[in-house]
């Protein structure tokens, strides 16, 4: 009975624990710190899976609305984009998106087709330290984004 009690405590003590080991496994990954944060606002994409920034000049803003009304719009390339989305902790939820269609230089188009399938797979954001936002699918798909310079919002 004596050997029982320690091992039930043990038990106890871990399973409380389960936070703290998992910022401590996030701390040692070497990735950059999760920060609570929120998508209301204007941002533009400084990365597009892992590619670089691309000279499209894509930009989101994210309105929080009232009463499941926000929506997310911008600038997908050459043409416009909308739709629902909301944000529980982590959780993102964006769509369905509807976009303009206007014709655009080859290139153009690429970026635009590839930004918009990964901003319609996303589930799920972090945010750095620094302040930007990493929207996820679970693909693997990411788009890293960042608040505009001052004088452009």
């Amino acid at each position: 009975m004596r050997a029982v009690l320690p091992a039930v405590l043990l038990l106890g003590l871990m399973t409380g624990c389960h936070e703290q080991r998992a910022q401590l496994g996030h701390a040692l990954s070497g990735q950059p710190p999760v920060i609570a944060g929120t998508l209301e606002g204007e941002w533009v994409l400084a990365d597009l899976n892992g590619g670089g920034v691309p000279e499209a000049g894509i930009s989101l803003r994210f309105d929080p609305g009232d009463q499941n009304t926000s929506r997310v719009s911008g600038k997908s390339g050459c043409n416009q984009f909308t739709g629902d989305w909301r944000q529980t902790g982590a959780a993102l939820k964006l769509g369905p998106l509807a976009s303009t269609m206007m014709a655009c230089p080859a290139p153009v188009m690429a970026v635009e087709q590839r930004f918009l399938a990964v901003l319609g797979a996303v589930t799920s954001v972090t945010y750095t330290q620094g302040g930007e936002a990493i929207l996820s699918a679970p693909d693997g798909r990411r788009l890293r984004l960042r608040r505009p310079p001052k004088s452009a919002q």
